[in-house]
């Protein structure tokens, strides 16, 4: 269940230092993520602006006024795939298992289909088993496998291709 002062929102610029600082700490667990290490804050920055540019759902999930993870979808920028949406989140370790993941997914699904995404779609690491349930649970389906398409530190892990149709 949910801490009782969670609130699912959208992003702003004032947010960007925190939101640097989550994404960094789940960056650096180098198990769930594309990206292993951290991003300046300007690179952060950049992005959020992008986002709020662009109209790419972004949320935080704050407690106590404190961020704790966020959710984002952004809409492909080639033509043919304009109604499709990539999504990425991260929850920070302290707070997973929760229902912090669940409630900032469903908010940006809400939020995707609102600004007219017909599509979201996703990767996920085969050993990231808590995430593809939660994945599975809010309606995304495999679609596919990428084998050994992950190799970090000499290690392999396939990759789960999911999507929503909405």
């Amino acid at each position: 269940m949910p801490p009782p002062s969670l609130r699912i929102r959208s992003i702003t610029l004032d947010d960007v230092p925190q939101f640097r600082d989550v994404g960094n700490v789940v960056f650096r667990e180098r198990r769930f993520m594309a990206f292993v290490e951290g991003f300046p804050l300007d690179e952060c920055r950049a992005f959020v602006e992008n986002n709020l540019k662009l109209g790419n759902p972004q949320l935080v999930a704050e407690i106590d006024g404190r961020l704790v993870g966020w959710c984002d979808v952004r809409r492909s920028l080639l033509p043919v795939h304009a109604h499709v949406g990539n999504l990425g989140m991260g929850v920070l370790p302290e707070f997973r298992g929760q229902g912090v993941g669940e409630r900032l997914i469903r908010a940006a699904i809400e939020a995707s289909c609102a600004a007219g995404f017909e599509r979201i779609e996703l990767h996920v690491y085969a050993k990231n088993s808590v995430a593809e349930a939660l994945y599975r649970k809010v309606g995304f389906v495999r679609e596919g496998t990428l084998l050994r398409g992950k190799k970090i530190d000499g290690e392999y892990d396939d990759v789960h291709v999911m999507g929503l149709l909405l």
